[in-house]
């Protein structure tokens, strides 16, 4: 299985939120790199990865610009 990464962030907090926005969404992901959030917090040597199948990689990205759009929020409102 090979992984791609889906995104990055330099916040251990915001990538895991992400993955749980994809997890929720049915998309397995897993965070690379969490060892360097730990020693340099918030820099861009603090990159973390989000990795997702590479035949998830379409449907992460697609829920990751709807959660950045804040179109998952309106969902939830409407349920």
């Amino acid at each position: 299985m090979e992984c791609c990464v889906a995104t990055t962030a330099t916040d251990i907090v915001l990538a895991s939120v992400i993955k749980g926005v994809l997890e929720t969404a049915g998309i397995d992901a897993v965070l690379s790199g969490t060892d360097m959030g730990a020693v340099y917090p918030g820099t861009s040597m603090a990159t973390i990865s989000v990795l997702v199948r590479e035949e998830d990689l379409v449907q992460a990205r697609d829920v990751l610009a709807q959660f950045e759009n804040g179109a998952l929020d309106d969902e939830d409102e409407e349920a």
